[in-house]
Order: structure tokens, then sequence, then C-alpha cells
């Protein structure tokens, strides 16, 4: 998938969603395709869902992958909590609805800040999004940077 249409399809099914229980699913579930994209840079893309491979196991398989002189230390401990916050949702019901102190703490991490109108609805939806936009645009960065790796690990095995 393209990084084009990884930001089409996150701004299609997110900015169409006014509850936050679905935008941290959905976002979740865009953020695993675009770690599928990443890792059919080393996994060939039809043996990936034959691997049966959950988000978590993943984001350890890409973290095991990626290359040494690269440090995405943060953005992955970001993925980590999301996928802790995202099973925390599909498990348990929040004490109020539409409220997830979690969500708020994991989106102002990724974003490095806290707005001070936080507590109004559309700023908290407008700081979600928006950590999901960066993490999109980390994990559509870090496909591409693999694939220009391969493309020239490729030419000089060619001896070009």
């Amino acid at each position: 998938m393209k990084s084009s249409q990884m930001f089409d399809t996150l701004e299609g099914h997110l900015k169409s969603t006014d509850e936050i229980d679905l935008v941290v699913l959905r976002g979740h579930l865009i953020l695993e395709q675009c770690l599928n994209a990443l890792l059919a840079q080393w996994i060939a893309p039809d043996r990936l869902p034959q691997l049966n491979l959950m988000f978590a196991k993943k984001l350890e398989l890409y973290e095991a992958l990626q290359e040494p002189r690269q440090h995405w230390a943060d953005e992955i401990t970001r993925l980590r909590e999301l996928n802790r916050i995202r099973n925390k949702l599909a498990h348990q019901l929040p004490s109020k609805p539409g409220h997830h102190a979690d969500v708020k703490k994991w989106a102002c991490s990724v974003v490095g800040y806290t707005p001070k109108t936080i507590n109004r609805r559309a700023t908290y939806r407008r700081i979600v999004l928006k950590a999901f936009y960066l993490l999109t645009g980390y994990l559509s960065g870090a496909a591409s940077m693999a694939a220009t790796i391969r493309a020239e690990n490729e030419k000089r095995r060619r001896g070009h």
C-alpha cells in the first residue's frame, strides 16, 4: 500500500467517525495495514497472513528486522501503548462513555504536547487524529526507507 493510499484510508475512516472508541479501533486497524506493508519489505505479502501474527508480534518482528542505524524506539513504544489501549477498549467498558484517560495521554505523547483545551471534545478528537496521522507517516516513511535500502542492497549484489 502506497503512502497516499494509507492517508486516504485514514482520512476516509477516521474523519467520518465521531466516537473516540471507533477512531482508536479503526486507527489501530489502519496502522496494522501500514505495519503489514512495512513487513512486506522482508516477508512475501502473501506469506504474512499465513503467519497469523497479532499486532504485538508484528511490532516485535519489525523491531528485529529494522536496520541497526534506524532508531525508532519511541515510535515502537507508542505503537505498543496504542495496542494496549486498543485491547483494553475491546475488552473493557470505560467508567464514562467516550472518556479514556489512556487515549488522551497516548495521543498527547505522540504529538508531543498537551493542549490547554484537551478536555474539549473537538480538541481531544483532533489530537487523537493527529497522533494517528503522525504514526501513519512514520510507518509509511519506514516502509519507503526499507524499500530503498532493499533496492540498494539488491543493486550491490548484482554488481551495479
